[in-house]
């Protein structure tokens, strides 16, 4: 698969008028070509002309290919967009692919390779991670919304029918079941989804502000910060719930849950029974859980929610002997 006749690839920044020639050039494929643009906003104007299938921005001392970038996928492109860094530090190849560029070369690539990769990412699906995410959250949000509908539909229909015990309540709970993990199908895909705008927020308003709206019973909560945390509110919201909802559901009696900072970051640490050792390594993978009522996706929704911040999360035992989660964000 090629892609269509008369595909047209923005190039903007320092270098971009010697770099869009040689790159038309470079393109084999009829019709296609490179034209260089002054700046980003040219480009996001272009983007509704519907023939742009690709941008190359240049990353240097005298243009920021990953602020421009940031720009393009806030502003909603969903083409692939490849950084040519010159002399870039390996550190700053770190943080514009984590960023989620399509591509990072260096200014020494040969324009015929760089071509090359322009025409396969103008026909692969999602051309990065930010852009699946997107489309994911798009897709699951759907496919929750809509199956739903007739799920709704059989609840009704079960209340009318009079089947008796024991079958009733086993039907009820396999219905509440298909639709609580209909709503996680789609909270996942907004969670995934990276984020793009933070504030400045204080860890121990939002802990607190969190844990009064669950209203926890047998539990208390003791914040141990006045760190300030740059997030998604939202999403640093989620995180915090689902770590308490975590720590509240496997204590069996009276929990203590507390919120404190570290050098790199924060922690949410209970004096419960722990996690074993042996599944550590586990509990943020789809799916894992180890209570019956739960359906294990409430970690996975932690590290889905850090990834999108660019963090990190790890699991290890608390002081109390109870479970520790540690965020990294920096």
């Amino acid at each position: 698969m090629t892609p269509a006749r008369g595909t047209v690839y923005l190039v903007a920044g320092t270098e971009a008028t010697d770099l869009a020639k040689a790159l038309s050039e470079a393109l084999t494929t009829d019709e296609t070509t490179a034209e260089a643009v002054p700046d980003t906003s040219t480009v996001q104007d272009r983007l509704n002309d519907g023939d742009v299938r690709g941008v190359v921005l240049g990353d240097d001392g005298e243009y920021n290919g990953v602020a421009a970038f940031e720009e393009l996928r806030a502003g909603g492109a969903e083409i692939p967009i490849v950084l040519v860094g010159t002399n870039p530090e390996p550190d700053r190849v770190t943080e514009a692919l984590r960023a989620g560029v399509t591509e990072y070369v260096t200014a020494e690539t040969p324009a015929s390779l760089l071509a090359a990769k322009l025409d396969a990412y103008a026909t692969r699906w999602p051309t990065d991670w930010r852009v699946g995410a997107r489309q994911w959250d798009e897709i699951s949000s759907g496919v929750s919304h809509d199956a739903k509908n007739p799920l709704n539909v059989v609840m009704g229909r079960l209340e009318l029918l009079d089947i008796g015990e024991p079958h009733e309540d086993a039907l009820f709970r396999s219905v509440d079941r298909v639709e609580s993990l209909l709503t996680d199908l789609s909270r996942i895909g907004s969670t995934a989804c990276p984020v793009s705008e933070t504030d400045s927020l204080a860890l121990a308003d939002v802990a607190t502000e969190v844990w009064a709206a669950a209203s926890y019973e047998d539990a208390t909560l003791e914040v141990q910060t006045d760190a300030a945390i740059d997030a998604e509110h939202d999403r640093l919201q989620l995180l915090l719930r689902e770590l308490f909802d975590n720590a509240v559901a496997h204590s069996e009696g009276p929990v203590t849950v507390t919120v404190g900072d570290t050098d790199s970051g924060f922690y949410v640490a209970d004096d419960g029974p722990g996690i074993p050792e042996a599944d550590r390594d586990k509990v943020f993978e789809q799916g894992f859980g180890t209570t019956r009522e739960g359906e294990g996706y409430g970690l996975f929704l932690v590290d889905t929610a850090a990834r999108a911040h660019r963090w990190t999360v790890s699991v290890d035992e608390s002081e109390s002997g109870g479970t520790r989660i540690d965020v990294t964000t920096g």
